[in-house]
């Protein structure tokens, strides 16, 4: 039992040598190659047999035998072993192979250097998985600074653009309120019949250019990330959207606009906003309606709260423009009209300021905008 002990382990050291996923080597202190087995010996090109005799550095390339002297030499006398170095070994046909060598130096009992082992391991695949992931990393990188810089150069223009928006606004409305003051008080004195026709003619002007200037202030409050302020009290809206039609139909007497206002109870909300909603919708229905088909405003009190719609016939919204309507200084296509475009994205953001929501629904019948305002 005692003299078979030490013929199985011998048995076992060969057979894990030679029948293992790894290649072996042991090396002489001088660097020769005392054995190798087959599996190192077929990556190679080579037989077991051939190996040996060889020197370790002329089954490396180049720069790996450089590697050896300088680095691993040096790293085995201080530590006596070295773990996971990528190095590249030659095949028989001068083709490069990717390994990672694991070595440990077996030193006798005065510490002086007996031979050494090598554990070798293909690296082929984690080889080109690392550079795939360098490779992935790059991209990213790259991707991410121009999605940075992309977004830095949208980040000023915005901020230019909104802060020129504001002040345009706001510097507007000194003069023209001057323009306003001046009118009235011309209007005050007897004038002859081409003196009232300038008056009327300027005071026109001066509404008109005062509600786009309401339109641009409405623009940048609601793209400086506040959106539109409302101010919500108990609102007879009845009373609030009747004088809207009022007005729009006083304005365009050739127009046919029927109102169906059933609104008992008073609407949580802001009038004066949804007064200018209304308006807006009005006012493009009549801009792009049928000139002789009528225009219908319909307001109900729901059980999940508050729906205005106001339909038109005519011509039907195309489906591409229809999902970009309520963007900011969006038209259709129709030089006959004037504005900035942004009556329905100035109406849709009203309605978000309210918890709501405000879409549209176009066809060969008819033109409707939805508004709905929960409880």
């Amino acid at each position: 039992m005692d003299q078979a002990a030490p013929k199985n382990l011998q048995d076992d050291f060969e057979n894990l040598f030679e029948n293992t996923m790894a290649g072996n080597l042991v090396v002489s202190p001088g660097g020769v190659v005392l054995r190798a087995n087959s599996r190192l010996a077929s990556w190679l090109g080579h037989s077991a047999q051939d190996l040996a005799g060889k020197r370790l550095s002329d089954l490396l390339t180049v720069g790996g035998s450089i590697y050896l002297e300088t680095h691993l030499a040096p790293m085995l006398r201080m530590q006596g072993e070295f773990e996971e170095i990528m190095l590249e070994m030659r095949h028989s046909d001068g083709g490069k192979i990717p390994v990672l060598m694991n070595g440990f130096e077996q030193r006798d009992a005065a510490g002086q250097p007996l031979f050494l082992r090598l554990t070798i391991i293909r690296a082929s695949n984690r080889l080109t998985y690392e550079q795939n992931l360098r490779k992935a990393g790059k991209q990213a990188r790259e991707a991410l600074a121009t999605v940075e810089g992309t977004l830095l150069d949208e980040r000023e223009t915005a901020a230019l653009r909104e802060q020129f928006i504001a002040v345009l606004g706001h510097d507007l409305r000194n003069p023209l309120a001057a323009i306003d003051g001046g009118m009235r008080a011309i209007a005050r004195s007897p004038l002859n019949e081409q003196q009232e026709r300038i008056v009327s003619l300027v005071a026109a002007t001066v509404k008109r250019m005062s509600g786009l200037i309401d339109d641009i202030m409405d623009f940048a409050r609601g793209r400086l990330g506040g959106g539109i302020p409302v101010r919500l009290s108990e609102t007879d809206l009845s009373a609030v959207l009747l004088q809207v039609v009022n007005e729009i139909s006083g304005a365009r007497p050739g127009r046919r606009i029927e109102a169906d206002v059933e609104l008992p109870l008073p609407i949580m909300c802001d009038g004066p906003k949804l007064a200018q909603l209304t308006s807006n919708l009005l006012a493009n229905a009549v801009a792009h309606g049928s000139p002789d088909g009528p225009i219908t405003i319909t307001a109900r009190s729901t059980a999940a709260g508050f729906e205005l719609s106001v339909a038109n016939t005519g011509e039907p919204i195309q489906a591409d423009a229809v999902e970009r309507l309520f963007l900011p200084f969006t038209r259709v296509a129709d030089g006959g009209k004037q504005g900035l475009g942004l009556g329905l994205y100035i109406a849709s953001e009203i309605a978000k300021a309210h918890g709501g929501r405000l879409w549209v629904v176009s066809d060969e019948t008819r033109t409707v905008f939805t508004l709905e305002i929960p409880v």
